[in-house]
Parts: C-alpha cells; sequence; structure tokens
C-alpha cells in the first residue's frame, strides 16, 4: 500500500466519521430509536457508532451502540465500521458474527472495524470494563485497523480480542490486525485457527501478547482445513511488545505442529518470551528482546524442523544482577523436540545467565554460523556452553562464530554431551582453551582443536592447489623428531601457480603421535587412490600402485621431506627401462654385487657407481 492509499483511506475514514457525527447531531433523541440510514451521502457503505447513539467520552456506556452498528453493518455487502476519535466505555463482551451475505455462492465475511489510531497513538479507544472477552471476532477475512483497546486494570480473564469461528471451517480465520494498541490485558489476542496478519501493533502491560491454538473437535472441510496442513500461515511483524510475560505462545496441536509462520522485525523490552510452543516450516528473524527474564526467550516445544531463526538480538540488560535478571537461555529446543534440518545465523546473543542455544533431544542438521556470543553463562556453572546439546548432535555445520569465554573462564563455548558425528566445527574465533567438549568425536568430524587448526583437513578441490601439513600433536615431541612436515609443488601446463593432480589424506603413524601422509592421485572416478606416502620412515610408493604423482602437464617438480628412501630392487627384480624413462632407481647388487643406483634411457638401465662413504 502507497503512501497515496493511505492518505486516501485516511479521508475516507474521516468521512465517513464526520458524516456519522454530522447525522447524530441533526437527529432528535426521539428519532434515535429508529435505524439510521446505512449509507452515507457520498454513497459509501460505512457505519458509526454514534449513529446509534454513542457518545464517546469514556464515562456513558457504549455497549449497545457499537453492537448494534456492528449488526447492521452484517448486513450489508460491505461491512465496515468506524470509530471516530473518542474513548468508548464497553461493559460487556462485544461479538462480530461469523455472517455470509444472503447471495447465493457469496460467502465472505470481510468485516471491518476502524479506527483513527496509528502506531503508538490512540485517538479511537475502546476501554473494556468487564473481566472477560472484550471483542469475540467470528468473522473471516475480516480486518482491526488503527483501534486502542485498554482496560481499568488487568484482571485474571480479560481478553482484548478472541478470535474464533463457529460455523463452517472452524479453522479458517484470516482476520488482519494493523496499528492497533492494547494495554493491561491478561491476554491481548486470542486465536483459534489458522491465519492472521498481526502488524505494527502495540502490546503493552499485559500477561501474553498472543496466543494460538487450533480449535477442539472435528474441522469441517477438505483436506487443507485438516491437520498438519491447516495449521499455518501466521505472520507476527513490526510489533512492540512492552512488559509483556510472553510475547507470543502457540500452542501444540493434537495431531499436527503449527506451520508456515514468519515472526521478525519485532521489539520486546522488558519481557520474558519472545516465543513459546510448537512451530515448524517458518522463521524468527529480525526480532529485538532485551531482558528476556524467565527460562528462554525462544522456547520450541513441539515440531521443531525446517527453521531459521536469523538476524537477531537477544539478551538481557547490561547491568549487575536486580530486578530484571538475564534469561537462562536464549533459543532452547525443549521437551520431546529432535531439532532437524535447522539454521540460527547472524545473531547476537549477550547477557545469558546460561546457554544462548540449548538441544535438549538429539537432533541432526544444525548449521550456526556467524553468530556472535558474548557475556554468557553469567551463572557460571560448569554445566553451559554458548551451544549446548544434551543428546547426539549429527551432521553440525558450526562455522564463522565469534565466543567470547562467557562467564566461567575454563568452559568451553560447544559442550556436546553425546557424539558428535558427521560434523564441522571449522572457522570459530574463540578465547577459551579448548572450543569442543563432547562425549565422542567421530572420526568423519572435523573440529579445529584451536584456532586456525584442524585435527583432521581434507581439500575438497585438490587440483590445482598446494597444501603444507604438519604434525598436529606437540606434547612431549623433541622439534627434531615431528616428523610429517612437508610441502608438495607441481607445475600446471596453464600456470595457475603450484598444485598437486589429486589431494592429500593426513593419518596418524604412530603412538608418538606424529603424523604421516598419503598423497592421493587423481583418476576419473576418485581422488582417494594412493600415489605415495611421506611419514616418518620417508617418502613411500606404495607397492601396489605403479602411478607416479601428475602427469606431464602437471609434474611433481619438489617434495621436501625429511628423508627419501629408494625401493630396493635387485638385478633379477629391475623393471623394463623401457616403460621407465628418466626414472632413478636403488640396485642392491648392481654393481659387482654391491649397492648403485642407476637411471633408465628409456632402452636400458645405466649404472651410477655410489661414491666413497661420507666421513
Amino acid at each position: 500500500m502507497t503512501d497515496d492509499d493511505v492518505n486516501l483511506n485516511r479521508r475516507r475514514m474521516i468521512m465517513a466519521g464526520a458524516a456519522g457525527l454530522g447525522l447524530l447531531a441533526a437527529t432528535s433523541s426521539t428519532a434515535r430509536a429508529e435505524p439510521p440510514s446505512t449509507t452515507n451521502e457520498d454513497g459509501t457503505p460505512v457505519l458509526t457508532p454514534q449513529q446509534f447513539g454513542a457518545v464517546g467520552d469514556g464515562v456513558a456506556d457504549d455497549t449497545d451502540a457499537i453492537q448494534a452498528a456492528i449488526n447492521a453493518a452484517r448486513k450489508q455487502q460491505n461491512k465496515i465500521v468506524v470509530l471516530p476519535p473518542g474513548q468508548y466505555k464497553v461493559t460487556r463482551t462485544i461479538v462480530v458474527g461469523d455472517h455470509e451475505y444472503e447471495t447465493p455462492g457469496e460467502h465472505l465475511n470481510r468485516f471491518v472495524l476502524r479506527g483513527y489510531g496509528m502506531f503508538g497513538e490512540e485517538p479511537s479507544k475502546i476501554i473494556f470494563h468487564q473481566d472477560g472477552v472484550g471483542i469475540r471476532w467470528e468473522a473471516s477475512l475480516g480486518g482491526i485497523h488503527g483501534v486502542a483497546f485498554d482496560a481499568p486494570a488487568k484482571t485474571a480473564n480479560n481478553v482484548a480480542l478472541h478470535v474464533a469461528r463457529n460455523s463452517a471451517n472452524t479453522d479458517d480465520t484470516d482476520v488482519t490486525i494493523v496499528e492497533c494498541s492494547f494495554l493491561r490485558f491478561q491476554r491481548a489476542m486470542e486465536s483459534v485457527g489458522r491465519g492472521f496478519l498481526f502488524t505494527k501493533n502495540k502490546v503493552a502491560v499485559c500477561t501474553t501478547g498472543i496466543t494460538i491454538s487450533w480449535p477442539a473437535g472435528e474441522i469441517p472441510g477438505g483436506v487443507v482445513h485438516k491437520l498438519p496442513y491447516g495449521l499455518r500461515k501466521w505472520l507476527i511483524t513490526d510489533n512492540h511488545f512492552h512488559s509483556n510475560f510472553d510475547a507470543i505462545i502457540f500452542n501444540g496441536a493434537p495431531d499436527g505442529d503449527f506451520r508456515g509462520a514468519v515472526i521478525s522485525n519485532n521489539l520486546l523490552d522488558i519481557g520474558r518470551r519472545l516465543f513459546k510452543g510448537s512451530l515448524t516450516n517458518s522463521t524468527i528473524t529480525g526480532n529485538v528482546v532485551e531482558n528476556g527474564t524467565g527460562n528462554a526467550i525462544i522456547e520450541i516445544t513441539s515440531g521443531g524442523h525446517n527453521l531459521t531463526i536469523s538476524g537477531n538480538v537477544i539478551g538481557g540488560f547490561d547491568t549487575t544482577p536486580g530486578a530484571w535478571g538475564p534469561p537462562r537461555y536464549a533459543i532452547q529446543f525443549g521437551g520431546s523436540v529432535e531439532a532437524k534440518n535447522v539454521t540460527i545465523s547472524a545473531n547476537t546473543f549477550n547477557w545469558i545467565a546460561g546457554s544462548p542455544i540449548r538441544f535438549d533431544r538429539p537432533a541432526d542438521k544444525i548449521s550456526i554460523t556467524a553468530n556472535s556470543f558474548d557475556h554468557w553463562n553469567l551463572s557460571k556453572a560448569s554445566t553451559h556452553a554458548a551451544v549446548l546439546a544434551m543428546a547426539d548432535a549429527t551432521r553440525f555445520a558450526i562455522s564463522s562464530n565469534a565466543f567470547s569465554t562467557g562467564g566461567n573462564p575454563d568452559g568451553v563455548p560447544i559442550r556436546i554431551a553425546g557424539a558428535l558425528s558427521e560434523s564441522n566445527v571449522i572457522g570459530n574465533v574463540f578465547e577459551s582453551p579448548a572450543l569442543v567438549a563432547a562425549g565422542t568425536i567421530a572420526a568423519d568430524s572435523f573440529v579445529e582443536s584451536e584456532p586456525g587448526r584442524f585435527s583432521r583437513l581434507q581439500l575438497a578441490a585438490p587440483k590445482g592447489g598446494a597444501a603444507r601439513v604438519v604434525s598436529t600433536a606437540t606434547e612431549g615431541i623433541a622439534a627434531t623428531e615431528r616428523y610429517g612436515g612437508y610441502l608438495v609443488e607441481g607445475t600446471l601446463a596453464a600456470g595457475s601457480g603450484p598444485g598437486v593432480k589429486g589431494g592429500i589424506d593426513v593419518v596418524a603413524v604412530n603412538g608418538a603421535g606424529s603424523a604421516a601422509t598419503n598423497l592421493l592421485c587423481a583418476t576419473n572416478s576418485t581422488n582417494e587412490v594412493v600415489s605415495f606416502q611421506a611419514s616418518v620412515a620417508g617418502l613411500i610408493p606404495p607397492v601396489d600402485n605403479a602411478r607416479d604423482l601428475g602427469s606431464p602437464d602437471a609434474a611433481l617438480r619438489t617434495v621436501h621431506t625429511h628423508e627419501a628412501r629408494l625401493h630396493p630392487y635387485t638385478v633379477a627384480t629391475l623393471p623394463k627401462a623401457a616403460d621407465a624413462p628418466g626414472a632413478l632407481i636403488q640396485v642392491g647388487d648392481g654393481h659387482d654385487g654391491k649397492p648403485c643406483l642407476a637411471l633408465s634411457d628409456g632402452r636400458s638401465w645405466r649404472r651410477i657407481p655410489l661414491a666413497d662413504p661420507i666421513g
């Protein structure tokens, strides 16, 4: 909607309100008993409560007038009631019925209640004095725009807006609430069913902002109204939740999980939770939460599949503990949730009492990237971590995060109670002595032992690249004994620089911690054929592989190694010289029965006698 559209809508509302007020002033009290015209002078079918006797001074009871205006609008094809500026006292529940226009084939509800408010402004205010529901909204495809809902005091059961259908397709609500205000309610909004847009609203001093649940009993309609597909589509964006105990609660459904929710760009200050409940196939992005006292700011209690949680700022106050304690967790997958296919990225976690991210159950395919963790584990408990998995962690990708030491300097940023398998933990920045503590770390996982170092290294695209590999174990090993380090350089015909045709594979060579390195030769189907191995024993070609490393276009140029040991041949076992032109070999009995070197010229082996001993 453009600014011109907004201005045009505002002008229409003003015209409608003025028409209603003018009609009220021109009509005698005796005539008010007669139903007023439902058509304004400009032909628009818009009604106001003033046409039915509302005063709007906050003192007179306007309940009957508002209900009469709604009832009259229900008989029109365009069902619109406008609330001119004023304070409307209401003492019992207002009902917007689940109506249908009396035309064959026409089943559109689309009731609209409009006020003159904008975000933070409350010119059109309804004040509910009853301990119960303020407005029960039964019509689908409707909208509430620019209305402020207030109560003199929060009571045990007061709810500003209760959305629930009671006729065909009881799951189908689809109500839009825009630029409204909710103040001093036990629950600002309670929706039973699927689908609504809640945007640019202010919710303050309420116990709960929004609660969502699923209708009880059998749901009429086809498959789109059945679980789990029916439970979907919520847009909750750009709202200000202030002093809420919980901003958004999705109550779990009996046979399906809530899906298709977009919770974005909301501000929650001095609250407890941004979200709690069942969620899958959804995104929580761009929200700012400061304080969040209680258990977890985002708490997933069921579902937990196919979620993106990104770009949020989540944490407590940067002050000493006082009235507003920090949250225990920022994001928690609790209950029976086994999180799967979840992305948690580009979030800022700050001032957390315990663990910023926690998984209570086994989790699979989790990406945790580019997050910043600061001032976590303020409780200084040894059981917390920046990323805490209380069971197995499978196919985790944890990379490019910045971890502070947290409240416990001896703590580790990533703690896995079970097994870490098929996972990568690389490229992170951290201050603690160790990055990961796990029950077990499987051999198929790549985990950095300190910044910039790895317990295992794999080149995804080794062709055209160069690599230097050094032993990762140094404790108790003299510098002169740390074998296994070497540099391989190659020359490519295209001139793209040093490289190896194939790749490298680092393996353990002995109990001292030195590394052996297999150089791998590329074939048409694999990069895992060993060409030769460099280890403490030297440079050794495998006996079952006659391939050379490289090729005429990418030949081996230089090998820096501690020792090169040639395979010992005898005169009886010499290979054909024609098959190895340019090859240098050792022949144990080639010079009068004594060792010598031999060089192939392509036709025969040429003896190179060994000189006098050194020293």
